[in-house]
């Protein structure tokens, strides 16, 4: 039995993780068509996790094949070839931007709502899913009712 979401830990960064690393485990794992995997980059010594994102197996497709071993012999395999997506972008889980002022604002990444949480300390007072949007209403460019 399989667990609902597996997971994909590893300790290279995020853009040197390949679509060829992600199907070799998915295939490692005999996933079926409509698992999503996270996929998780962490530190070295795998205490903290840096990076994150989702991958979808969009199908799932098995075949027989007969190869010939000698002119005696032949050998039947089952091979199992998949199609992945990217469902969920990269996201660094420490994303912190501060400002100055008698409030602190930051904005920190919601996985959940996939978008960003505009904290006072440590309140939520907001919420946007652009990144730029967050920062600037961090910064004090926009006020915080453009969320």
């Amino acid at each position: 039995m399989l667990q609902d979401n597996p997971y994909v830990r590893t300790k290279c960064p995020q853009d040197q993780v390949t679509e060829a690393d992600i199907l070799r485990r998915v295939k490692n794992a005999n996933l079926a068509a409509g698992d999503v995997i996270k996929v998780q980059c962490m530190n070295s010594d795998y205490t903290e996790l840096l990076w994150s994102s989702e991958w979808e197996i969009t199908a799932r497709k098995t075949e027989m094949k007969t190869y010939e071993i000698n002119d005696q012999n032949t050998r039947t395999v089952e091979e199992i070839t998949y199609r992945i997506k990217l469902s969920a972008p990269w996201r660094p889980t420490h994303d912190v931007v501060e400002t100055e002022g008698p409030a602190v604002m930051r904005k920190k990444w919601d996985v959940n709502k996939r978008g960003y949480d505009i904290l006072a300390g440590d309140i939520v007072i907001g919420f946007h899913e652009d990144k730029e949007t967050a920062e600037r209403i961090v910064a004090g460019e926009l006020p915080l009712e453009a969320v």
